[in-house]
């Protein structure tokens, strides 16, 4: 999720200060989909300013010793078409399923069936943990947060759900041993596949990665 966009969109809401949009972005579950750095968006804040898409509309002194001035930040009407830009923009990208096992997959075959037993199991406790923090979320949160909000936190869930199944076939296949199965194909086989890898191209050409 783009940190420019998401302070911009807050910033449609109404003026805040730096701290406040780190705090509405925890408010609201925003940051299960990502990290969220507190340099990150202090330097996303400064950048933004820099470009005149924010600007200060309030500097409040705050009271004590060596403490810095809280300044308020308002949208700009740059900035506002800048929003309305990096809204679209996001809108347009797509993305490939992403997890952290996929990469591991075509070669777990030469693994330890019981280190990946374990490791599975691991994965599948986290993921429903993941279900139920976010299923608490929405019994909390639901009927207070943006609908958009709502919408975002129930997709995880969603896709949580379909994670769980699949981790949940991968253990049940190291159990059993086919996860580790190796298949050799005969020379017909394979002349039989790059025919029809060659055909699978023309029909399903591979689209373009998103650009981040």
């Amino acid at each position: 999720m783009s940190m420019r966009l998401m302070i911009l969109g807050l910033l449609m809401e109404h003026d805040r200060h730096p701290y406040e949009i780190r705090q509405t972005i925890k408010l609201r579950n925003w940051n299960e989909s990502f990290k969220l750095r507190d340099g990150s968006l202090y330097y996303a804040v400064d950048q933004l300013r820099q470009d005149g898409l924010i600007e200060a509309a309030e500097v409040v002194t705050v009271p004590g010793e060596n403490r810095p001035d809280k300044t308020i930040y308002r949208i700009t009407d740059k900035g506002r078409e800048a929003f309305y830009l990096l809204l679209n923009e996001q809108f347009k990208l797509t993305s490939y399923p992403q997890h952290p096992l996929f990469l591991a997959m075509p070669f777990v075959r030469h693994g330890d069936p019981g280190t990946i037993e374990a490791l599975v199991l691991k994965q599948l406790d986290a993921c429903e943990a993941r279900i139920a923090r976010m299923k608490a979320v929405l019994e909390l949160k639901g009927g207070i947060i943006p609908r958009s909000s709502l919408l975002m936190i129930e997709g995880f869930v969603q896709f949580g759900e379909t994670e769980k199944a699949w981790l949940e076939r991968l253990l049940a296949e190291t159990r059993s041993g086919e996860l580790f199965e190796s298949r050799q194909m005969t020379p017909e086989q394979i002349e039989a596949y790059v025919a029809g890898l060659k055909e699978f191209e023309k029909r399903y050409p591979p689209a373009p990665p998103s650009e981040e």
